[in-house]
């Protein structure tokens, strides 16, 4: 099902995001910057999420961004005297990986290059503005990775103070009086971009995905458990400096194949959660889907009930581990992950807590017309009239050429499995969801009461799509341009909290 996208994520390159921007001096040009080497450090709520290190040599701009710790992004884009872009090479990481092949693109006339990713084109954009010298300018942009150009409008409030807009989102930039960008500021996203003159990469070290973070607060292990069919799951666990037993969590990836981390390096919201929930003292288990990256096994014919057989294999795994306390197992689900987890929890009653993470609380044909159905009313270019014949076209369209996988998804009704959910609870639901209902928190919640659970917490944070993300808009074809790389901080402040608070003994959760 082509778009059934309940948690359907695509790679950051793929997304395009345009990694490796920065704003070019052009000494030559009236009115263009001629700025110092610089550092630009995106924070979100007071995080660093990237770091973009510019230089400017003569007749081109060279920026090394290093996002989430994880990815980096080396690239070299030629300028003319205008402060348009004539070339670009880039190189991108994976921290722990070889690089890949240079991507080299002829960027043609009359475009700045850019991207959303890389906040040094934020001052590309606005020496491009300052050029032009009009109280608005519209400028063409393109893309480093694909023939995409788009537009990115730069209105002047004064000499200092900018308004940069693309896509649905606005950058409060402010410069010097030279034009170089000194902060600017995303408010519906939580973002602040601010200027260095000094940031070492020492401060922001390498961290590859499935590794231990760099200040050594915790332990990762490579492990790998057996499954049905003789399938290896592989994953890892990270596992806190805290003598005894430690409780432990298990993650749950969503409906399309995923890797351990649930996305690739920048965006692996499976690794942020790990990491804030070892920090608050609990053992985090995240597994490659089976026939995904490191595990074994076949999905040509599997189903949801095959992958929460795979889920029941990885908590029976926990529970045999000397270090982990088999009584205080928990399941975190994320979207299909937030359905097999009230599967797996409603025949186990060991397990100690389930969290939901944008978890389907209606039937999966009533997710799949959701999906098609947000684009379609949001579309004006479509009629109001003919946006019922539409959303039944491309609905049928969806659901052709399923996978069994996929089949089963849509013949399940959650609450039938929520109702059975008699352990401590957290549903957490994104306010702008696009890919499942917002509606499915309550339901979720109220299932689990009517049957007895007296321990069921909902939390809806507004602003936050299914990617976990500060995303107002919510439409996965926006995913590719959102400016934020974390899992919304406040969302993992209180999952750790509350997973803290059922999870750990009383004496350990008044030394966190």
């Amino acid at each position: 099902m082509r778009t059934l996208v309940c948690n359907a994520l695509v790679s950051l390159i793929s997304w395009g995001y345009g990694l490796g921007q920065s704003a070019p001096p052009i000494p030559t040009t009236p009115g263009a910057a001629v700025c110092p080497p610089s550092v630009f450090v995106t924070l979100e709520q007071g995080k660093v999420a990237a770091v973009d290190w510019v230089d400017y040599p003569p007749t081109h701009v060279h920026s090394r961004t290093v996002v989430n710790q994880s990815q980096v992004v080396d690239a070299t884009i030629e300028v003319r005297p205008d402060a348009t872009a004539s070339r670009s090479s880039v190189v991108l990481k994976v921290a722990g990986n070889e690089p890949q092949k240079p991507l080299t693109r002829d960027l043609g006339e009359g475009a700045i290059y850019w991207s959303p990713r890389i906040t040094s084109s934020l001052e590309q954009a606005v020496v491009r503005a300052r050029i032009l010298n009009q109280s608005s300018s519209k400028i063409p942009a393109a893309s480093l990775y694909s023939d995409t150009r788009t537009e990115v409008n730069v209105n002047r409030i004064d000499s200092s103070n900018w308004e940069v807009s693309y896509q649905e989102k606005k950058y409060l930039v402010l410069t010097d009086q030279q034009g170089c960008m000194q902060a600017a500021t995303l408010p519906d996203f939580g973002v602040v971009i601010e200027r260095h003159a000094d940031f070492s990469p020492g401060q922001y070290p390498l961290w590859p995905p499935y590794s231990a973070p760099p200040d050594g607060a915790y332990r990762a292990v490579d492990v790998h458990i057996p499954a049905a069919g003789k399938a290896v799951l592989a994953g890892t666990l990270t596992i806190p400096f805290r003598k005894g037993r430690v409780p432990a969590v298990l993650l749950i990836t969503g409906l399309s194949k995923h890797e351990r981390n649930n996305g690739d390096a920048p965006w692996m919201p499976f690794r942020d959660i790990s990491d804030a929930l070892t920090r608050a003292g609990i053992a985090a288990l995240r597994v490659d889907d089976r026939g995904v990256g490191q595990s074994t096994g076949d999905q040509s014919n599997w189903t949801i009930f095959d992958k929460a057989d795979d889920a029941r294999a990885e908590v029976a795994w926990l529970r045999s581990q000397a270090r982990i306390d088999g009584r205080r197992i928990a399941l975190i689900g994320y979207s299909e992950g937030g359905l097999i987890a009230p599967m797996v929890a409603a025949k186990d009653p060991l397990i100690a807590a389930v969290i939901t993470l944008s978890g389907p609380g209606v039937s999966g044909k009533e997710v799949a017309r959701y999906q098609v159905e947000q684009p379609i009313l949001r579309d004006s270019s479509i009629a109001d009239a003919d946006r019922p014949k539409e959303i039944a076209n491309q609905l049928n369209e969806a659901l052709k050429d399923l996978t069994p996988h996929e089949s089963s998804f849509l013949s399940v009704d959650p609450l039938e499995y929520d109702r059975q959910v008699h352990c401590p609870s957290l549903i957490i639901q994104g306010g702008t969801d696009a890919t499942v209902p917002v509606r499915s928190a309550e339901r979720i919640a109220n299932a689990m009461r009517t049957a007895g659970n007296v321990d069921v917490t909902v939390l809806v944070f507004p602003g936050v799509s299914h990617s976990l993300l500060p995303d107002q808009a919510g439409l996965p074809r926006g995913w590719a341009s959102l400016p934020s790389f974390l899992v919304e901080p406040s969302l993992l402040v209180a999952l750790a909290d509350w997973s803290a608070d059922r999870l750990l003994p009383r004496a350990v959760r008044s030394k966190r």
